[in-house]
């Protein structure tokens, strides 16, 4: 998956040819319309009197096509704010990088692109590290119940094509999490996904941020409720075309591969570090929480429609989860969990 995904020049998300929108695989939240990274922008704006530094230091990692930094910043360049914001983008495309250079030429004196977060180790930031489905990207590994325990699903060839094997587990770590995360031990046949790397993430935002906050967008669910009994084939799928299927082994490169968040594992290793759980909560409950109705106000209804496909059940508005960790004084208390905050379902 690693290298599907990210092996240079070739991977889903490091060749040139990649194309998210209407015209490639999926789309985001800010494809539908500029109203979410304008709430985004409000929420900065919202913990910018945590920041006690000058800078205010906002990393936004996995940007795809660039459109959510362009709303934020659209929305902020009329503010106090725009004049101590520096604007960090983690892309490790070379050429959707020129692409977002492009459509965020008006606001390049205040952006820095670079290839991934070390770049930014021991500079000690204070500020938002900004992600929106990102960590569903991430590679996982898959594993199985089978007769004769916890088998991992490895990956050989057969006549030069692929072909899935069960094996022994790569690292103990898998057990490790399981045993934490998964409310009880899986019956024979079920299958599912264990994402390691969220906590190398979190590990390397604290080596960055000395104060601020995590801000993640994406779709996943808590612990207990991505290992329930009913879920036993997981969540791994492959988008091609805005169709989704199982073939994860065809068009290798050429589509995309996902798997649902762990959020009680996001919330834990921030714990670990010193990140709080401040809120976590459906996307479309935070964004008529925090205010999304002042947007919609004297909308035409085609722009009205668009907006609803970022709040209501059925859309990214239920699918999509928001979740705010904070490093520092205090506990702030956001109002785009003032409605419902289900951090304590995790």
């Amino acid at each position: 998956m690693s290298r599907a995904l990210y092996e240079p020049g070739i991977g889903y998300y490091t060749r040139p040819e990649t194309e998210i929108g209407r015209a490639g695989d999926f789309y985001t939240s800010p494809h539908l319309h500029p109203a979410f990274g304008w709430m985004l922008g409000k929420l900065l704006e919202e913990i910018r009197p945590r920041i006690t530094s000058k800078k205010f230091s906002v990393i936004e990692q996995g940007p795809g096509k660039g459109l959510l930094a362009k709303d934020i910043l659209d929305r902020l360049k009329r503010k106090e704010i725009y004049e101590e914001l520096e604007y960090f983008i983690i892309e490790i495309n070379p050429h959707l990088r020129e692409r977002q250079k492009a459509l965020l030429k008006d606001h390049e004196e205040k952006i820095t692109w670079l290839g991934s977060l070390d770049a930014l180790k021991g500079k000690s930031l204070q500020g938002a590290l900004l992600s929106n489905e990102l960590l569903d990207a991430f590679p996982v590994h898959v594993v199985e119940m089978t007769g004769e325990g916890l088998k991992e699903i490895h990956v050989t060839t057969k006549n030069e094509s692929f072909e899935e094997i069960k094996g022994p587990l790569s690292t103990p770590l898998i057990e490790e999490y399981l045993r934490e995360f998964a409310p009880e031990e899986f019956p024979e046949g079920y299958r599912t996904e264990v994402n390691l790397g969220i906590k190398d993430w979190v590990r390397e935002i604290s080596d960055i941020l000395d104060k601020g906050f995590i801000i993640t967008v994406d779709y996943g669910y808590p612990g207990w409720e991505l290992y329930s009994p009913e879920r036993n084939r997981g969540t791994l799928l492959a988008y091609y075309r805005h169709q989704v299927t199982e073939d994860f082994y065809e068009r290798i490169g050429e589509q995309d591969l996902t798997a649902h968040v762990n959020f009680s594992a996001l919330k834990k290793y921030g714990e670990e570090l010193g990140f709080n759980c401040l809120g976590y909560t459906r996307q479309g409950t935070y964004l008529v929480s925090a205010g999304i109705d002042g947007f919609m106000a004297g909308m035409d209804p085609f722009e009205t429609a668009k907006i609803k496909g970022l709040l209501l059940p059925g859309t990214m508005g239920e699918t999509h989860k928001i979740m705010v960790q904070y490093r520092g004084d205090g506990e702030p208390r956001l109002k785009g969990f003032a409605l419902r905050n289900e951090a304590k379902s995790l």
